[in-house]
């Protein structure tokens, strides 16, 4: 299945309410700690810059942390 997202769609990002992108970009690929810094290397993946409407707050998340708004539980 095709995801074709793109920026000024609103979709639900995990539990926090109803988000609009706002445009595509590169987030961290897996965290890393601080006495790792010297031994790993970064890598990313793509995400997405959000508006979140509920708290105004403007956040990057991962791609697949965005859903249509389908709740389980």
């Amino acid at each position: 299945m095709e995801n074709n997202m793109r920026a000024g769609q609103i979709k639900v990002w995990l539990d926090q309410g109803p988000a609009i992108l706002m445009g595509e970009c590169e987030v961290e690929g897996e965290s890393i700690s601080l006495d790792e810094m010297d031994d790993v290397v970064p890598t990313t993946e793509k995400g997405w810059v959000i508006h979140l409407l509920q708290t105004g707050e403007i956040l990057t998340v991962h791609e697949n942390t965005l859903h249509n708004g389908e709740f389980h539980g």
